[in-house]
């Protein structure tokens, strides 16, 4: 009778330090990011971000590391722009159909951010900075450093369901699979349990 190994990884909230500004390193999405991007616009943007990421951690348990991989999804996948939050419409497939999007959390908690900014300063804030900045918070939650992060990314109009399938492993794939996509775009093995 075989038997299975089960591996057990800890991970360290600085680890998460690390790992977002490889994140955000991808692909800044169409714009020219800058600290306080919204200082002008809409200065509680990002407080009111983590009061809202808080909450929802609060509510619904552990959301922290699932804001972590949502950045993940929407950086690798041609730029950090907000791509993995539309929808199917009219055929065109979203991102979030691939089945390399299995078990991804957090698309309506995303909404609910936005309403409270929207209430706030109306039209001002773009979803890619609120996916940006509720992993930043979620890493925050986890005991790990707040650490500035640049704003002022655009949303896409457009999802990118084929380059979702050529840089995403799929959640069957073997370690060795997946392993090696992730390596190729500069992530390590323990960057890999992080995400995956």
């Amino acid at each position: 009778m075989a038997t299975t190994k089960r591996l057990r990884f800890h991970l360290s909230p600085s680890f998460f330090f690390l790992l977002l500004p490889l994140l955000l390193q991808f692909y800044s999405g169409m714009s020219e990011l800058q600290f306080n991007y919204y200082a002008q616009s809409c200065p509680k943007a990002e407080e009111i971000i983590k009061q809202q990421v808080v909450q929802l951690y609060y509510k619904h348990g552990n959301t922290a590391v699932s804001w972590v991989r949502n950045l993940f999804h929407d950086c690798a996948v041609k730029s950090c722009d907000a791509s993995l939050l539309l929808e199917t419409v009219t055929g065109v497939a979203s991102e979030q159909a691939s089945e390399r999007s299995f078990g991804m959390r957090n698309f309506k908690y995303v909404s609910t951010i936005k309403a409270a900014l929207e209430a706030e300063c109306p039209l001002k804030v773009s979803c890619a900075d609120i996916v940006a900045l509720s992993a930043r918070e979620g890493i925050v939650m986890l005991g790990g450093p707040r650490i500035p992060i640049k704003t002022g990314r655009r949303d896409s109009r457009v999802s990118y369901l084929a380059e979702v399938e050529k840089f995403i492993p799929n959640h069957n794939d073997s370690i060795a699979t997946a392993l090696s996509v992730f390596n190729s775009i500069g992530i390590d093995d323990e960057g890999v349990v992080a995400l995956y």
